[in-house]
């Protein structure tokens, strides 16, 4: 009888998450995490799983630790139902980790991950403008625009603006690798005109500064003098029809749209809401956050308290959480992301962080499902990447 090979089954399993990330539902997404989960606890060699883990325990540490942060928040917390909801919510910060870091990550295998993942946007990218052409042709409205094109994609905005970048920047990587470059070229183009129609700032931002260690990489120091050229094309891009129509704040079917001074509303409100309940250690997984959203109202917010909304800031939204204490493990996750970062020095791991970090100083993209798993799942990637002397990705 032939073996099982498990090791082809994980990896089966998690190009399938990969793959179901940008799809619509998350629950074909839910799906491919429980498969994943199955298949590495069936799997043999826990020996050589739980020594992985054990060398890269502080890695593995600073991506679930936000999912032990929820389980301490709980004892501590108003509402037990909402805070169970979170911990099931973030199941994957700790499950993501727990697959990746108990194996190894070669570069064959990361090109092979990012090549699905890559696949995946694209696809689900097309469809939708083929969604879009056929209701703006029928006449029921423009839906190549922000929020009206992600009620096809079903995906919020920020979320899918955060994958094309990622994508972007892979295929921008193999571009200065020498390969294939026609067909990279192509999938970089395309996703630039995608991210127009989606008309996310932050994207634009992101990217900008994420291509820069790619390029010094490549170029060394002459790679500065790209500064001019890529600021120029970022403002560009930000005066561009879209992005202006969408800094109005408004969009064809009535809905408002945030704009940028919005956010410290956001933040001011948050920051004093937190204050007035316990700054040390917040108010648990539990919170229903009717303190920020009172805060809101304080502030004159009425955007912010009739729809509810997050802190619009990934940081703030862990400190109403759990208030100081969050700062303090931001500081871990920081130092180890860092260290593991700048002893490599690899640019496309240096490209990521710097997508993350952007995306999260003004969405709270761990609130959602699509963010809490890519925020995962590159992160363990990136940080568990075994690099060898002999392979070119730098």
């Amino acid at each position: 009888m032939k073996k099982i090979n498990w090791d082809y089954l994980q990896n089966l399993a998690l190009i399938l998450v990969v793959i179901t990330l940008p799809m619509p539902k998350y629950s074909l997404n839910s799906q491919a995490l429980i498969v994943l989960i199955a298949v590495s606890l069936f799997s043999r060699g826990f020996s050589n799983k739980i020594a992985n883990l054990k060398q890269k325990r502080f890695q593995f540490f600073s991506v679930s630790i936000w999912f032990l942060m929820f389980i301490i928040g709980l004892t501590y917390s108003d509402s037990l139902d909402i805070g169970f909801k979170n911990i099931v919510k973030n199941l994957p910060l700790l499950a993501i980790p727990l697959v990746i870091f108990s194996q190894e990550i070669s570069l064959k295998k990361l090109e092979y991950i990012l090549k699905w993942f890559s696949i995946a946007v694209i696809c689900c990218a097309i469809f939708a403008l083929i969604k879009a052409s056929y209701f703006t042709y029928m006449g029921f409205g423009n839906y190549f625009y922000n929020q009206n094109l992600a009620l096809l994609l079903n995906i919020h905005t920020t979320y899918y603006a955060l994958f094309c970048v990622i994508v972007i920047l892979t295929n921008m990587y193999l571009i200065v690798l020498d390969k294939s470059k026609r067909l990279h070229w192509v999938c970089v183009l395309f996703l630039l005109f995608f991210l127009y129609l989606l008309s996310s700032r932050m994207s634009i931002f992101a990217l900008g500064i994420g291509t820069l260690p790619i390029l010094y990489n490549k170029y060394g120091k002459k790679a500065l003098t790209s500064i001019p050229i890529i600021s120029l094309l970022t403002f560009g891009f930000l005066f561009t029809p879209n992005f202006q129509k969408r800094e109005n704040g408004q969009e064809d079917f009535g809905i408002n749209t945030p704009t940028l001074s919005t956010r410290i509303l956001h933040w001011q409100a948050v920051i004093d809401a937190v204050e007035e309940t316990n700054i040390y250690f917040g108010v648990g997984s539990g919170t229903d956050k009717k303190h920020v959203y009172t805060a809101y109202n304080e502030f004159n917010f009425v955007e912010g308290v009739k729809h509810k909304y997050n802190a619009h800031n990934q940081f703030l939204e862990y400190y109403i959480y759990f208030g100081l204490m969050a700062i303090i493990v931001w500081f871990f996750c920081f130092w180890v992301w860092i260290k593991k970062i700048f002893n490599d020095y690899y640019a496309y791991q240096f490209s990521v962080f710097i997508v993350l970090i952007c995306f999260m100083l003004t969405e709270s993209i761990l609130e959602r499902q699509n963010g809490i798993v890519i925020f995962a799942l590159l992160l363990s990637l990136i940080l568990n990447w075994n690099f060898k002397k002999n392979e070119a990705y730098k």
